[in-house]
């Protein structure tokens, strides 16, 4: 009985998250491009980006989601291309989306200014005849509940900016633009899309030849919800090892934070790279969840005559 209450209140805050549709994500600084079609092109060979998140592990119905990217190699001096395929379950409703980026870059002082776009398409389904929902009554009997799936596509756009030098970067993206209707029930409009801000921010300090700290800081915003922030800091040792600590806000109200999380990378070879991420809860969650994972894996094909060292590395 206690699962099904929680699954009930996970199904409740899932429409609450209406202004929170965008995916999360706790490792965002190796996963760009899900976040800023600005990104795209960003490098000059092609990356691709594995990731795994499961959010609230112990609470039934809680989400769960996994993104594959490809960011192309740059074309040219100016042009950059990327994918993007998410898929996300929440309690009865999943969700698959795929977006196609475009970036125009120029050099604008010690960097590079990215101007970019995306369009997306969004599959929403859900699924009345998923074992853990129950009434009191037969719930077949309830005529406001379909017996079947309800399936739901969607089209969209947006913009994003970013500019990196060798060792800063800046961000902004705004992935969505149009409010579409997301309400199954085409006699209501209670639910659409929302729009998201993203910004982020980060810079890299040298300390010797093994070591550099990374501040980095994540912005997120949407209509009719409370802002939320990534600080984040972590250390690099022989630009093999990396572990960092990130505060996040949110939560409920009179929550001081939504979690503590704990990051570690590891560069397996020149191009594989391993990260795993741990949300440790410190809001009202905790009493109910112990905490979120998300692993992620980028592979980086890099061609054998840009591997030798370089004498300046660009780290963003």
């Amino acid at each position: 009985m206690i699962r099904r209450l929680f699954f009930i209140l996970t199904i409740i805050y899932s429409i609450q998250l209406n202004s929170q549709q965008q995916q999360m994500y706790t490792q965002f600084m190796f996963n760009k491009l899900a976040l800023n079609p600005a990104y795209a092109g960003n490098e000059s060979y092609l990356s691709a980006a594995l990731l795994y998140r499961n959010q609230w592990t112990g609470f039934p119905g809680a989400p769960v989601a996994q993104s594959f990217n490809i960011n192309l190699p740059r074309l040219g001096r100016r042009i950059g291309l990327g994918v993007n395929l998410e898929h996300q379950s929440i309690g009865i409703t999943d969700k698959i989306t795929y977006e196609l980026m475009y970036a125009y870059k120029f050099a604008l002082g010690n960097g590079t200014l990215s101007m970019g776009m995306n369009v997306s398409g969004r599959k929403y389904t859900q699924d009345y005849s998923d074992s853990r929902l129950f009434a009191i009554q037969n719930i077949q009997l309830d005529p406001s509940i379909p017996p079947t799936s309800q399936s739901l596509n969607l089209f969209n756009a947006g913009f994003g900016l970013y500019y990196n030098t060798n060792n800063f970067y800046l961000g902004a993206a705004v992935p969505r633009l149009i409010k579409s209707d997301i309400d199954f029930d085409k006699n209501n409009l209670f639910s659409t899309e929302v729009r998201h801000l993203f910004f982020m921010t980060g810079g890299t300090f040298i300390v010797n030849n093994d070591l550099r700290l990374t501040p980095q800081l994540f912005f997120r915003a949407a209509e009719n919800a409370p802002f939320g922030v990534d600080l984040n800091g972590s250390v690099t040792w022989q630009d093999k090892y990396n572990a960092g600590l990130t505060f996040r806000t949110g939560g409920a109200h009179g929550d001081i934070a939504e979690s503590l999380d704990l990051i570690f990378s590891m560069q397996l070879s020149d191009q594989l790279m391993f990260g795993f991420a741990y949300d440790i809860p410190v809001s009202k969650l905790r009493a109910s969840s112990s905490g979120s994972l998300e692993m992620i894996m980028v592979y980086n094909l890099i061609p054998r005559k840009v591997r030798p060292v370089i004498i300046n590395p660009r780290y963003f």
